[in-house]
């Protein structure tokens, strides 16, 4: 117990001196006002230097900056000047002048700052629903077939490089699940059989899109058109086919890979909105990825496995793949402010 008393009272006084130099820097940002206001400008970097070295409040150093800063733009400082601003500007990323009180002078020096975030970086997560475009179909049987969409996954991670105020270039790079399903029903006389078949694709993507963003004061609502590179990890199909009367023929698993072609190349659309939240943005998109390469080619129709299409009644047409998906996340707003040259 004893041995206790030293560590409390220990604690207690750096508390105290804590909240000591607190309250002696908010007095020391008061009196630096009021100097100001009396015009001894001279005064303010020897008043401030200890308490901005450590002492205010984030919200109080802003402003022992912005005094700073006006105290050497009208003490002709103009170099000294610049390192206020740029030191207020890295302090507080999202501070904004105010026209209708801040001096003009303060505004113009402002104004040549970058003071816009150089880049964003987050991620995004959702779901997709795919479907081929058939180029060539290849059957098994005189039945009949169709292509259903199925659900996917899809993870990104997501960058965006403003280009001016509403270009922006969104390079992403994720992992895509693209899922659709195929069904035959073939009819005789006797009896009809069913195939059901669901393929599933694993992609490496890189899209890159070039968007329209349109600022808004609650959103900032955006359109884009792009590009998409893929690489496929993985495919495999998953069948099964019945027989009306008769015992079906069990699920069987196949790898489809070898017969997929190893890269694709897609168009991008989006449209989407960004919601300012914290020290960036929620992303809800909407896209829809559509194939100009084929993922396969006649050559494979029947290569697969030979059972398929005998067994099976199940036949590999060529097609393109086309997806749509809904994804939400966030992006982080990444700011480097920094004096912009002067044009000739």
């Amino acid at each position: 117990m004893k041995r206790s008393i030293p560590l409390v009272l220990l604690m207690l006084f750096m508390s105290l001196e804590g909240y000591s130099q607190l309250v002696s820097c908010s007095q020391t940002l008061r009196l630096a006002r009021s100097t100001y206001e009396q015009g001894r400008l001279h005064e303010i970097p020897a008043l401030l230097a200890k308490c901005l070295a450590g002492g205010f409040s984030q919200q109080e150093k802003v402003e022992a900056y912005k005094l700073l800063c006006l105290s050497y733009i009208y003490l002709e400082e103009p170099q000294k000047a610049d390192e206020a601003m740029l030191s207020l500007l890295r302090t507080d990323h999202y501070f904004k002048i105010n026209p209708g009180t801040d001096p003009a002078e303060f505004i113009a020096l402002y104004n040549t700052f970058r003071t816009h975030p150089i880049y964003r970086i987050g991620g995004k997560l959702g779901v997709n629903a795919s479907a081929p475009n058939v180029v060539t179909a290849v059957e098994a049987n005189d039945g009949e077939s169709k292509y259903n969409r199925q659900i996917g996954f899809l993870v990104h991670v997501s960058g965006e490089i403003p280009l001016t105020d509403k270009l922006i270039l969104n390079p992403e790079l994720g992992l895509a699940q693209r899922n659709f399903e195929y069904t035959n029903h073939v009819s005789f006389t006797d009896t009809t059989f069913t195939t059901t078949a669901e393929e599933k694709q694993t992609w490496i993507t890189l899209p890159v899109t070039l968007r329209y963003q349109i600022a808004r004061k609650s959103f900032m609502p955006y359109v884009g058109l792009g590009v998409e590179a893929a690489y496929l990890v993985n495919a495999s199909l998953n069948g099964n086919r019945t027989r009306q009367g008769f015992q079906f023929i069990e699920d069987k698993s196949f790898d489809l890979k070898p017969q997929r072609e190893q890269f694709n190349i897609s168009a991008v659309a989006t449209a989407g909105a960004h919601f300012p939240l914290g020290s960036g943005f929620v992303v809800t998109e909407l896209r829809f990825v559509y194939g100009i390469t084929k993922v396969n080619s006649d050559k494979t129709a029947f290569a697969v496995d030979s059972s398929l299409p005998f067994e099976y009644g199940y036949a590999d047409s060529v097609y393109k793949l086309n997806s749509l998906s809904i994804t939400a996340g966030y992006v982080y707003n990444i700011f480097n402010p920094k004096k912009l040259n002067k044009r000739k």
